[in-house]
């Protein structure tokens, strides 16, 4: 996707119309604040040149010393002064020379207009607007206005002049094909025999888009995480990293903040909907305003990006997580909602809606909200639903009206509406590129990698997916490629969400061996993505994290051995604070730390996290918990699950909370708080 679009004032101009004349041959000038156009003129009275002033802002014009007849004016600077937020959303301030001089034809002063884009050094380099910059046009002569660029489409393209659109003579919108004349790979919109009836100030707009749009969103993703994953996945040597992760190739890095709309520290639901609302909203909220109504789902809404483009646009929606897909990272891209946790009624409107947002693809943890009541594993009821829309919202928006209906086979009615459904990685890989698709691969949420990979590596052996009941889970990047696969059949674009979800799950939970395999499993989703991005030009790519979680730190690297951390006493019985306990002693710091190894199986996954020397981590949010360094066997109890397989999980030895976990016989309890969102920082990239 790229945009073409001028500043406040730009594009046309009348040449022999200054607004500043200066003298030549070196010094400064005052430009006042509405300065748009500044002509240069010689001793003798000849214009030399003229510039574009970017921003309504009071500057200082300098000129270089040689200034000649001809037209060549070796140095001229724009010096923004004035407040720090004109001086930031400057474009330059060195700016380029166009020779512009006043032509007379028939004794008389003919208005000459020079059409211009302003951001053409700005642009993406693939993308083109013609007549290109400088060019000249008498009153009433005409040229053709052409937008264009390379991808793969469905394009898309807008003009206008002074504010007024302007419809293309030739180019289809949203198709491959636009004009019919375009070469291959590219995308181009003409409108033909155009004219200015007379000169002027005038402004040229024009956008081109190339709708593909893969946001891989980390969730609690922060710094650490990151740097976790990569000191696991490929280590250091003489203070180099032995490679990269692909979120760390990315050509663009920045970090955002993402308040929510009442508090510093946000939850996943406006974490991830200001993404793509450009909205904030509050904690718990998905794709709505806050209000005082009689029930969550009729609160003010705002258009999600996939509503957008697919209402303008016909664009598809595909969403992807690790997580149960009424989880708040999912739904804040679909489901308009107050309540987050309202999970019946969040993925009853995935399907009653599919048709504002073109959903083609929906894959992740959940079956418990799509069989009914009476199945097994169901959580369905009457508590978490809505009954029909109020008649206003249903007209504005298309909106189904929804029924409080607990006995409903959801399963069914997306198969009903051509979507193919799969529940495991084997029906996945054998799906191919149908043409919608429903993918449940458990009950709650997915499990994490570190469990799915072990089941895999060990497929006979009884592991945590089968306590699960679900033992052929697919990885996060096969998810991302099948979603791929569905969703580049579409002729209109397409909009795909994909969530590392247990980033910030186990690190709630503060299981830093299963965070840090999350993110590398997050990332090989990246690298999916990314090199799609490569083969399908015009794919915008970005890589975003809602908020930080539990203030996940990188403390140290574990000294003596794993074989020797086994063996030290038990650190619970220690109470004294001047004592330091044994296991304590076995973190290393500075020198002490060294550079961690890990076995790295074919896999990509390393073969155990237990090895002399490895990463130990804190937490900053410091919740109740005993640590131990060591991989913990087995997860906490997933919160999102239905109340019958809770209780089977507890029974096998599960614990419900950290707490709880087998450290307690060994570890001293570090007393705290549950672990909180903090922070936020983002990633992004542009290809």
């Amino acid at each position: 996707m790229a945009q073409m679009e001028s500043p406040p004032k730009g594009g046309f101009y009348l040449c022999p119309s200054p607004v500043l004349v200066t003298e030549a041959g070196g010094g400064t000038a005052d430009l006042p604040p509405d300065a748009v156009l500044v002509v240069v003129r010689s001793a003798k009275g000849k214009e030399l040149a003229h510039i574009q002033r970017v921003l309504e802002v009071t500057g200082v014009l300098e000129l270089g010393p040689q200034v000649d007849e001809d037209g060549r004016v070796s140095k001229i600077r724009i010096v923004l002064e004035g407040p720090a937020a004109a001086r930031r959303h400057s474009f330059f301030d060195e700016v380029s020379l166009m020779n512009c001089a006043r032509n007379r034809f028939f004794g008389g002063a003919a208005l000459l207009a020079c059409l211009v884009n302003p951001h053409a050094a700005f642009a993406a380099p693939t993308i083109r607007l013609t007549p290109p910059s400088g060019a000249r046009f008498l009153e009433g002569q005409r040229f053709d206005l052409r937008v264009e660029g390379k991808g793969t489409g469905p394009f898309s393209a807008t003009l206008a002049v002074d504010g007024i659109p302007l419809s293309f003579s030739s180019g289809a919108q949203n198709t491959t094909t636009t004009d019919g004349i375009t070469s291959a790979g590219y995308g181009g919109f003409n409108l033909r025999g155009f004219s200015l009836p007379q000169g002027g100030h005038h402004t040229l707009h024009a956008t081109f888009t190339d709708a593909t749009v893969v946001i891989l969103l980390g969730d609690g993703m922060g710094i650490a995480h990151r740097t976790g994953a990569g000191l696991v996945k490929f280590g250091v040597t003489n203070g180099q990293p032995n490679g990269y992760l692909a979120m760390d190739l990315m050509p663009g890095t920045g970090f955002v903040s993402t308040h929510s709309l009442n508090s510093i520290v946000t939850d996943s639901a406006p974490g991830m909907a200001c993404y793509v609302t450009g909205n904030h909203s509050q904690n718990g909220q998905e794709g709505v305003y806050p209000a005082n109504m009689t029930s969550p789902f009729f609160y003010p809404r705002v258009e999600y990006l996939s509503e957008y483009l697919h209402r303008l646009r016909g664009a598809s929606l595909g969403i992807v997580s690790t997580a149960d897909v009424e989880d708040a990272t999912p739904a804040a891209n679909a489901v308009h909602t107050g309540n987050r946790n309202a999970g019946q009624g969040i993925v009853d409107q995935y399907f009653d809606d599919r048709n504002q947002t073109g959903r083609k693809v929906l894959l992740g943890g959940g079956r418990r909200w799509f069989l009914p009541q009476d199945q097994f594993g169901s959580s369905r009821s009457t508590s978490n639903d809505y009954a029909a829309l109020p008649a206003d919202l249903q007209a504005a928006w298309g909106a189904a009206a929804g029924a409080n209906d607990p006995g409903r086979n959801l399963v069914a009615d997306f198969q009903a509406a051509g979507f193919q459904y799969v529940d495991s990685a084997t029906q996945l890989a054998a799906a191919g590129a149908a043409p919608k698709l429903l993918g449940l691969f458990g009950y709650g949420n997915m499990n994490v990698a570190l469990d799915k990979v072990a089941k895999r590596r060990d497929p006979g052996a009884h592991g945590v997916v089968d306590d699960y009941h679900a033992p052929d889970q697919p990885m996060l990047d096969e998810m991302t490629k099948s979603a791929l696969d569905v969703l580049a059949q579409d002729d209109h674009g397409f909009v795909l969400m994909v969530e590392g979800a247990h980033i910030d799950k186990q690190s709630h939970l503060m299981d830093a061996d299963r965070v840090i395999g999350e993110t590398i499993e997050f990332d090989n989703a990246v690298a999916v993505a990314a090199g799609f991005a490569q083969r399908q030009r015009g794919t915008l790519v970005l890589v975003l994290a809602d908020h930080e979680c539990s203030g996940f730190s990188l403390i140290g690297a574990l000294t003596g051995g794993v074989d020797h951390l086994k063996g030290l006493p038990p650190d619970n019985a220690v109470t004294d604070p001047a004592v330091q306990p044994e296991r304590q002693k076995a973190v290393g710091v500075y020198d002490a730390a060294g550079f961690p190894r890990y076995e790295i199986a074919s896999d990509g996954y390393p073969k155990t996290f237990d090895v002399d020397g490895k990463i130990l981590v804190g937490f900053g949010a410091n919740a109740d918990r005993y640590e131990g360094w060591l991989s913990k066997p087995l997860p906490v109890i997933d919160s999102l699950l239905s109340s019958s397989i809770k209780t089977e999980l507890a029974a096998a030895g599960y614990a419900s909370q950290p707490y709880l976990r087998a450290e307690k016989d060994f570890e001293r309890l570090r007393r705290g708080r549950r672990p909180l969102e903090v922070a936020a920082q983002g990633r992004f990239r542009l290809v």
